[in-house]
């Protein structure tokens, strides 16, 4: 199983698309965080629950690239 993850995050589509889901959640975070009086935390929930899997895959995509440098 692991394998097949660590492969398909060596794709360099895959890295653009988790990288882009990743900075656009994060930036509709700070956006929601910043414009909304008060904060919704129901809202910065949800985004945080977006950006946890997808933080935790660009994990992933770095560790793969600095091993394949070795």
């Amino acid at each position: 199983m692991t394998d097949i993850a660590l492969s398909v995050a060596r794709s360099g589509a895959i890295q653009a698309t988790v990288l882009t889901l990743l900075m656009v959640a994060l930036i509709a975070r700070i956006t929601v965080q910043l414009t909304a009086r008060p904060a919704r935390p129901q809202a910065l929930r949800i985004l945080d629950m977006v950006a946890a899997p997808l933080l935790v895959a660009f994990v992933v995509i770095v560790v793969q690239r600095f091993a394949q440098l070795t």
